[in-house]
């Protein structure tokens, strides 16, 4: 892949028939603004980022009314060395008739021709409930329909996300408000994707794709469609240059049943580790720098959006530290190194557990014999004196015992050790009548709440599996644990996994 670099003197600008700047984004696809009623658009230069795995460059324009600026609009590509190339198109605050200011890629070469969508059951955006539909002939030579694309060809391959016009609601938190279609016209040796820039009521446009010249999804893979129909990225969860957003949690403020979030974890990225497709390796790659870059000074990723719960539980605020979802990011970031070799994966993994370890070290509870029941979650202001739940716990112990085998660094050991001496003080304690796990210990020692059917028991395996690794022997604690869950699943018709 590689790129004409567009400046604001046209120096090394690619000039289209209708004198319009276009910027070769592919060695077959370009990038257009079309602009009409005496709207314009300049491109003002760009910025370069290098990384191990993917060079990317974003291109600035300006978009004016004579020479009043209306709008700003930005395109970010995102070559991945390896091949396969993302764009993302942004346009911001453009409030005119969505027909005065369009985006257009044209493709040279062969058609695609064959072309698939999600859809919902009966409309609904339900996580895990979309199916594959084909878009039909027709639309694939005139507009296709609101949402994800996935074309492909004789030659090369294109996914194209929702063109989503998003308000933003504060605290990291954008409203989906309409997708609009893409149209497309054809001619013998080329094809146009156009798409709106501008909205009436404003707000912001956002565009992505992937473009490939191999098949960016093999479709007789089951396990890699169904991983990409689980992911969705369509309308249930949201894919950006900061990473995959999810839909925010009705106890979350600001929320909204089509508003999003930028979740830590990242849960897209990491599961697209072992599903091997140029689509998925695209997007985990992406979301593997895009947790790099956000991650704080301090090592962590703060949860922006405010919780409900927890400001009437505890009395917090937005940007809070959520050690689940913090955990569960920096073991992607272990894991896409381990993967990929890139060291400033492993370098954010690391800042994240000698963060880890000192937030477990000054903050934690004391079980009887001193091991560390570390608080579940820590305000902005600094509070920290919350529940902790067995999931959080055994999943810092089983990232910090991952960090050791990949260090041998003692001090990621012994402080999983303190959290598992910690579980194995309260084992009893855990346990129910029924057999069931109480899900959190409380500040003032009580248990309470309800677990989760399968997650808590995933980690009990987990953590089993790296002791028996690392001291030769299972712990007989956590194999209770796991066992008296395993037996209330079954008699309950809970799953096991």
């Amino acid at each position: 892949m590689f790129f004409v670099l567009g400046s604001a003197s046209g120096a090394h600008d690619n000039k289209g028939s209708n004198g319009l700047e276009d910027v070769i984004i592919a060695p077959s696809l370009s990038f257009t603004i079309e602009t009409y009623s005496g709207i314009s658009s300049r491109l003002e230069g760009l910025t370069i980022r290098e990384e191990p795995l993917l060079r990317q460059i974003s291109y600035n324009y300006r978009i004016v009314n004579g020479d009043r600026e209306i709008g700003r609009v930005t395109l970010t590509c995102q070559d991945l060395r390896h091949g396969g190339l993302i764009f993302y198109v942004e346009s911001r605050n453009l409030t005119v008739d969505n027909h005065i200011c369009r985006g257009r890629l044209t493709l040279l070469g062969p058609h695609l021709t064959v072309g698939k969508t999600f859809v919902y059951p009966d409309g609904k955006r339900i996580v895990g409930q979309s199916s594959w539909d084909y878009i039909s002939p027709t639309q694939l030579i005139s507009q296709l329909p609101p949402g994800i694309a996935f074309l492909d060809g004789e030659a090369r391959s294109l996914v194209l996300g929702p063109v989503d016009r998003l308000e933003y609601l504060g605290n990291g938190v954008y409203q989906e408000v309409n997708t609009f279609p893409v149209s497309v016209r054809r001619n013998a040796n080329r094809s146009e994707f156009s798409f709106p820039l501008a909205d009436a009521k404003g707000g912001i446009i956002r565009f992505w794709g992937i473009i490939h010249n191999q098949q960016l999804v093999a479709w007789e893979d089951e396990a890699v469609v169904a991983a990409i129909q689980r992911a969705d990225l369509n309308k249930t969860r949201k894919f950006w240059l900061d990473g995959v957003y999810d839909l925010v949690p009705s106890s979350y403020t600001p929320t909204h049943p089509h508003a999003f979030w930028r979740c830590p974890a990242q849960h897209v990225g990491r599961s697209f580790l072992t599903k091997a497709s140029p689509y998925t390796y695209a997007i985990a790659v992406s979301s593997m720098y895009s947790a790099i870059r956000t991650q704080n000074r301090s090592g962590f990723w703060p949860t922006e959006p405010q919780s409900e719960w927890l400001a009437e539980e505890y009395g917090f605020g937005p940007n809070f530290y959520d050690t689940r979802f913090n955990t569960d990011a920096a073991q992607y970031l272990l894991e896409a190194y381990q993967k990929y070799g890139d060291e400033t994966a492993f370098n954010a993994a690391r800042r994240y557990a000698d963060f880890l370890c000192r937030f477990a070290e000054q903050y934690s509870y004391r079980s009887k014999n001193g091991g560390y029941l570390v608080p579940d979650y820590q305000a902005a202001s600094g509070e920290h004196r919350t529940h902790t739940s067995l999931n959080h716990l055994l999943a810092e112990m089983n990232f910090l015992y991952h960090m050791y085998l990949a260090t041998d660094e003692v001090e990621y050991r012994d402080t999983a050790d303190m959290m598992l001496l910690a579980v194995k003080d309260t084992c009893d304690e855990w346990i129910k009548d029924s057999g069931e796990l109480w899900y959190a210990r409380l500040p003032n020692g009580d248990y309470g709440y309800q677990d989760y059917p399968t997650l808590t028991l995933n980690d009990l395996r987990q953590s089993l599996d790296l002791i028996t690794r690392i001291y030769g022997h299972p712990d007989p604690d956590l194999d209770r644990l796991k066992s008296s869950k395993e037996a209330y699943n079954r008699a309950n018709g809970i799953p096991l996994w």
